[in-house]
């Protein structure tokens, strides 16, 4: 395992889905565990001994049918 002293207690990750085309009715899909365990960069936290502690899929103010991910990372204890 690499040296973990010098990395943070948490690690807050933000992902965003596409964002609705002109014309195109909004249709947010939110993100699922088994997604975002595949993002490379989770993947990479993952791999130097993090958890996934917990996500929340919200809606962007500005567009209805994009969906903004936020993901917390812990370190294992």
């Amino acid at each position: 395992m690499p040296q973990s002293d010098n990395l943070p207690a948490t690690k807050l990750l933000t992902f965003f889905s596409e964002g609705t085309a002109p014309g195109q009715t909004p249709n947010p899909i939110p993100f699922s565990e088994a997604e975002i365990r595949a993002f490379p960069e989770v993947k990479q936290w993952l791999a130097k001994g993090y958890e996934l502690e917990s996500f929340d899929n919200k809606l962007s103010p500005k567009d209805p049918g994009q969906v903004i991910l936020l993901v917390v990372l812990a370190r294992a204890a």
